[in-house]
């Protein structure tokens, strides 16, 4: 190579064929991120070292490459999907164990692998709440039974960082588990019969009954559902790599919210959330994805009370804020390169809605009126025929009643990538061919400030730790575009979500209550809230202190008070998630890129006439 060429583009071509080859697949292609390492299918995202290639961080970076690669050659996705329990605490902990199962097959059969993922390890925790955990109930199970069975398969000893906080849970596993535990190492090269120990240990634990949770039989599951390409003669590693890019996609993070645990039937009051508008400075951007809670299920009363620890740190702000006009620009025409191929689909979808709009808005007269507005058209009959009385006609009114439309898009960071592409685009589309029919449309926004709690939690630590604190995160709620604002003003603004280190976590509820209360405002006879999600609400500060369904039943709690008592209309969309379960009028889609047509779908139905 020339001496001139990038160092970090020669490092990410060695780390990609060296990933290749221990995946045993050729099609993987590795990038570098600066957000949260992330993995999907045969493509993967790794931490981006420093130019002049840190040893430390070039060790971390292949971590990250070996652990993705190890997961395509050894995960059999369809087969962990089906031995993975439903409740979400379980489920992380289901993942947790194969993963360290995954990464230990590696760690025996190659040092330098081992050294890596060692690496990665240690980068991994050191933004886990494990190391700030004081007591048992703040360790976060999933990394401590995932540390422990690292320790098990491989003999490495969890990092340093780590071993205050598994030292509050570990005597306790130990007790309730250990046997288990100990034959997890007996089926390492076995997919399926390690999925049933996992499931015996979470048993033990009473995460999940002992009844309630089958495991996949051994016999017969690697025979070809959801396989790639046959491999030949490679062995019986090879007979567990078989997964489809979505479902790989599903399995690197923690599936969100799959707990049914409250309808939140108590009475909502409007006046329990405060909107803080200070405008603080960004939180830090730890650049790790949400992990789930250890918390178990509470049995919380029917008068479940949601409160805010402080709402100092908050923010509501304009796209134009968070972003310059010259990022904004580069941000916009990356967003248009990426979807070339998809914006026509949507446009034609689009014009279709415009046209069906339009036909409702067309006027229509009455004729041979006595009187009214005189009909030209008619006085050739008064000078034919004198006789003829002039002809008047009067305009009916029209059907179509005063509308506003507001797109609340979830950024949260498992949007990242296609999704949020996608939902940048189709809101766009679907503003630009609304505002042409007279329909006003705003475009929002809703994550978190920080990773982690950012100074909200600070805020908590120094308090003390009061328990039971309530929602522990910095919200950051952005206008891309307000009602009255004209699309071409704020076409550039949607750019914005493709900023690196932009999408976070999620709290639905709040989120929604803003929407519905930016839409009372507003002096339109019809008021539409349209919700495009990918999951239930996730903030780990927020879970990690309260009860493992705090955030789901507050915003099932405002979706049920908006349905019945508000004028609003609301529609939800779900990206790879039923959200079903929540909304009376939802659709979940399983593919990104029919979002488009979905939207446009739900909105012309809401138009046609009854």
């Amino acid at each position: 190579m020339a001496q001139n060429d990038n160092p970090l583009e020669q490092f990410r071509q060695v780390l990609t064929g060296a990933a290749r080859a221990i995946a045993r697949e050729p099609e993987m292609e590795l990038g570098f991120t600066t957000d949260a390492p992330s993995a999907a299918g045969r493509a993967a995202k790794v931490p981006m070292p420093g130019r002049n290639l840190p040893e430390k961080e070039v060790a971390e970076a292949r971590g990250y490459a070996d652990s993705a690669a190890l997961k395509l050659r050894h995960h059999n996705a369809p087969l962990h999907a089906r031995g993975a329990p439903a409740d979400e605490i379980a489920r992380a902990v289901f993942d947790a164990a194969e993963m360290a199962r995954v990464e230990a097959l590696g760690s025996r059969a190659m040092a330098g692998v081992k050294a890596n993922l060692a690496r990665a390890t240690e980068m991994r925790v050191r933004t886990d709440p494990i190391t700030r955990a004081r007591s048992r109930a703040e360790v976060p199970l999933s990394t401590a039974l995932g540390l422990l069975i690292r320790e098990r398969l491989t003999g490495e000893a969890p990092p340093e960082g780590a071993r205050k906080g598994l030292d509050l849970v570990s005597e306790w596993i130990e007790e309730k588990a250990g046997a288990d535990l100990d034959a997890l190492g007996l089926a390492l090269d076995d997919q399926a019969a390690f999925a049933q120990l996992a499931t015996r240990v979470l048993q033990d634990l009473e995460l999940v009954e002992g009844d309630a949770e089958q495991a996949p039989e051994p016999e017969g599951e690697e025979d070809g559902e959801g396989d790639q390409d046959n491999k030949g003669d490679e062995g019986d590693d090879d007979q567990d790599e078989d997964q489809g890019g979505a479902e790989g996609e599903a399995e690197m993070r923690v599936e969100q919210g799959d707990s049914q645990e409250g309808d939140g039937e108590a009475e909502f009051d409007q006046q329990e959330l405060g909107e803080g508008d200070d405008g603080q400075g960004d939180g830090d951007s730890e650049g790790m994805l949400p992990v789930r809670p250890n918390r178990p299920l509470s049995d919380l009363s029917p008068q479940f009370d949601y409160k805010v620890f402080t709402d100092r740190f908050d923010e509501t702000i304009e796209a134009t804020e968070l972003c310059d006009e010259e990022e904004l620009g580069r941000l916009r025409a990356y967003l248009d390169q990426q979807l070339v191929h998809l914006q026509g689909a949507v446009t034609k979808l689009a014009n279709r809605l415009q046209r069906r709009l339009m036909a409702q808005q067309n006027r229509s007269w009455d004729f041979d009126q006595e009187e009214g507005l005189l009909d030209a058209a008619r006085l050739a009959r008064v000078i034919v025929n004198p006789a003829h009385s002039l002809s008047y006609k009067v305009e009916r009114d029209t059907e179509f009643r005063d509308t506003v439309v507001s797109l609340l898009i979830d950024n949260s960071g498992s949007m990242r990538g296609r999704p949020i592409s996608i939902a940048a685009i189709s809101a766009d589309i679907l503003a630009r061919t609304l505002e042409r029919c007279g329909v006003k449309v705003e475009i929002l926004g809703f994550t978190t400030r920080a990773w982690k709690g950012g100074q909200s939690r600070e805020t908590w630590l120094a308090a003390g730790r009061p328990p039971a604190p309530g929602r522990l995160n910095d919200l950051r709620h952005i206008v891309y575009k307000a009602a009255d604002e004209p699309w071409r003003r704020a076409r550039k603004n949607l750019g914005l979500m493709m900023r690196e280190g932009l999408l976070k976590e999620n709290i639905d509820g709040e989120a929604l209550l803003w929407a519905h209360n930016r839409l009372i405002g507003r002096s339109e006879e019809r008021k539409i809230l349209m919700v495009i999600s990918d999951g239930a609400p996730v903030d780990d500060s927020t879970l990690s202190v309260n009860s493992g369904t705090y955030l789901e039943r507050h915003l099932r709690q405002v979706i049920h008070w908006i349905e019945a008592r508000s004028p609003v209309e609301l529609i939800a969309i779900g990206i790879g998630h039923d959200v079903t379960r929540y909304y009376q009028r939802a659709v979940t889609i399983m593919d990104a890129e029919q979002l488009g047509g979905t939207m446009i779908g739900q909105l012309a139905s809401l138009f046609d006439k009854d």
